[in-house]
């Protein structure tokens, strides 16, 4: 039996608490995250000893092993998922309630990671909404549990400690290159994560394989660096760094919590602090579970501003995590854990059946709450004329990217752009349509706009990005002045990335390289206007089309939640936006659209036909117009394209 530390059970507190105190965004704790890697390190020492020991002695079996394992790990987790599908169908739009669905599939079989990674993107939906978005590190760490004891079995002993590091270095290197070029794919996967497991199975056979681990814990290098590491695990996680994650932090919140495992200090174990941080970590894995879908559920209903949660829920869903984590350890984990349980054949096919019906619960709901109006349809992603218009390359022309062989209208620009094509679409008179269109990459020569803090997981917009934008626009640009058939330039974007100082940078090419910019409305309607004279100098006509009014807040959500009787928090009355908060949010674009539109350039103003006095309408004779926080729905381009007579400004 594996003895409980109690300063790894303060880590594991430590650990859970800043994770906790981040997703409800109270106290601080802008690198909340970091408590993810401080997991990883422990769960790598703590099986790796498990193992090792186990091999050393005589008497490991991995049926005993991935045993203990389940009866650790599968009762609370499934008793999460099972009450999280109970509340789904209350709290979540079709859209993510079918997403739900396959992270149930992700997390019980140990593959929530690939799931959720094939969730992300620009127009999946957000990753603070999926209410088993946590799986993915329990799921990486079982599948790290599937490779190690199987590994250590095969190799000798004196190979462990240089087949570890090894292995370790590779990961390493792994996560270095992938956060390069697959960002999100490293954020996510075994191979570029478990460089920090392995950290802890370092430690691990350090400790097993020394034959005096008292005298190692004592070594004056780590007696020199316990301390700063222990402050780095205090400090480290309320202070974000401006890079992607995994990244430097993680690397160094990952060495402290090994040097801490390592110095084993008999002096903090028994501070009084120390034992409180324990008392938290023996039940850090419930409250792991619990918290998330709390969280993701009260933001899935909250209609409001931002985002962002009021005080008021952010507090109550800390109190409810607690509150479901205690009894969720008290009468499920811990009990189940000590149980003396043997594999069966019926134990086994019993837990294949709950397995299998936990499976079956997110479908059902799914159907079992269906409607006569279909709102994931209503709301589907609006690529424009394909999903492969959404060109991650430099631009090239495709064939399924135009409605004619000779088109005589081309769209250019982002997101924006594609919610246009439908409107244009239904107006014939318009001739063949064309789209170059990139996500994020506005219509603007010579800008690579540049995110400053990428979230994650989430789309990444870094600098490969941004030269790929600037790359990407210069090939579109190139394409026009060759193209007889193009007459007229459709341009839109929602231009935030290009106002937007406090978010993003932009990377500008000049003579000397690539140099970083402060964004502001001037230098983007100064860029803007020149892109609009390269356009005018190769023969063609020029429209921008503005970005719908909006305000931070999810109106497709908010809508469907009205119209279907979901619980809705917060939010405006029939989903509306407030005039005054859209000009207060949006007043750079606004003034960006002022300025070029003074200068001569003719601008479609979505905002003049929808918003009245007090608000911006969102549905017209029961069209829902938005399918987010701003694109338009297919329906809603087709409306406008119509009742603002597009056709009269695009020749």
């Amino acid at each position: 039996m594996q003895v409980l530390r109690n300063d790894i059970q303060a880590l594991r507190g430590l650990a859970v608490l800043v994770v906790l105190l981040y997703h409800v965004q109270i106290g601080g704790v802008d690198a909340g995250y970091l408590g993810v890697d401080i997991f990883f390190v422990i769960s790598g020492y703590l099986i790796t000893t498990l193992v090792a020991t186990g091999i050393q002695r005589g008497d490991f079996r991995l049926a005993d092993f991935y045993l203990r394992r389940a009866k650790r790990l599968l009762p609370a987790a499934y008793l999460t998922i099972l009450l999280t599908a109970l509340l789904a169908p209350w709290f979540l739009n079709r859209q993510e309630l079918h997403d739900f669905s396959l992270q149930v599939l992700g997390s019980v079989s140990f593959t929530a990671n690939m799931v959720l990674w094939q969730q992300t993107g620009y127009f999946e939906g957000a990753s603070d909404l999926k209410p088993l978005l946590h799986m993915w590190s329990l799921s990486l760490e079982e599948q790290y549990y599937m490779l190690l004891p199987a590994a250590l079995l095969l190799l000798r002993r004196a190979w462990w400690k240089p087949a570890v590091l090894v292995a370790l270095l590779i990961s390493l290197g792994l996560c270095v290159l992938g956060a390069e070029y697959k960002p999100v794919a490293t954020f996510y996967l075994l191979p570029t994560r478990a460089w920090e497991l392995l950290i802890g199975s370092i430690a691990a056979l350090l400790v097993t394989g020394h034959a005096h681990p008292d005298r190692l814990a004592t070594a004056p290098l780590l007696r020199l660096l316990f301390y700063p590491a222990l402050l780095t695990l205090l400090v480290l996680p309320f202070y974000p760094l401006q890079a992607d994650h995994p990244g430097p932090a993680a690397l160094v919140i990952c060495l402290a919590t090994l040097l801490v495992i390592l110095r084993r200090h008999a002096g903090i174990e028994q501070l009084r602090l120390t034992r409180g941080f324990a008392r938290i970590g023996d039940m850090s894995y419930s409250l792991y579970l619990v918290h998330w879908p709390i969280v993701a559920l009260i933001k899935n209903a909250w209609v409001g501003l931002d985002g962002a949660l009021p005080l008021s829920l952010r507090l109550t869903a800390l109190l409810l995590a607690f509150a479901a984590a205690y009894p969720m350890y008290r009468f499920v984990e811990d009990p189940l854990r000590r149980a003396q349980l043997r594999w069966t054949a019926g134990a086994l096919a019993k837990t294949v059946v709950i397995s299998l019906l936990l499976v079956l619960i997110a479908p059902l709901s799914l159907f079992a709450t269906r409607s006569t109006v279909d709102f994931q349809q209503i709301r589907k992603i609006n690529f424009g004329l394909d999903a492969a218009c959404d060109q991650s390359t430099p631009y090239t022309v495709k064939p399924e990217c135009s409605s004619a062989p000779n088109p005589k209208i081309l769209v250019w620009g982002d997101s924006y752009a594609m919610h246009l094509l439908p409107g244009l679409l239904a107006l014939p008179e318009l001739g063949g349509v064309a789209q170059a269109t990139k996500t994020s990459c506005g219509p603007v020569l010579g800008i690579g706009p540049q995110r400053l803090i990428n979230s994650r997981p989430g789309p990444v917009y870094d600098r490969n990005w941004a030269l790929q934008c600037l790359e990407f626009n210069q090939a579109v640009i190139e394409a026009v002045r060759t193209s007889e058939s193009i007459k007229t330039v459709v341009l839109s974007s929602p231009l935030l990335q290009y106002v937007d100082g406090a978010r993003w940078t932009h990377l500008v090419r000049g003579e000397t390289g690539i140099a970083a910019v402060s964004p502001t409305p001037t230098l983007a309607a100064k860029a803007l206007l020149a892109t609009v004279a390269e356009l005018r100098a190769a023969g063609k006509e020029v429209v921008l089309v503005a970005p719908p009014p909006s305000a931070d807040f999810n109106i497709g959500a908010c809508l469907e939640r009205r119209l279907s009787g979901r619980i809705a928090l917060g939010g405006y009355e029939g989903c509306e936006v407030p005039l005054a908060i859209y000009r207060d949010k949006r007043a750079a674009v606004i003034e960006l659209l002022d300025a070029v539109e003074l200068a001569g350039l003719e601008v479609i103003r979505i905002d003049r036909f929808l918003c009245g006095e007090q608000s911006c309408k969102t549905q017209i004779d029961g069209t829902i117009i938005y399918r987010d926080s701003g694109h338009l729905s297919h329906e809603g381009s087709r409306l406008l394209a119509r009742q603002m007579n597009w056709a009269q400004h695009i020749k």
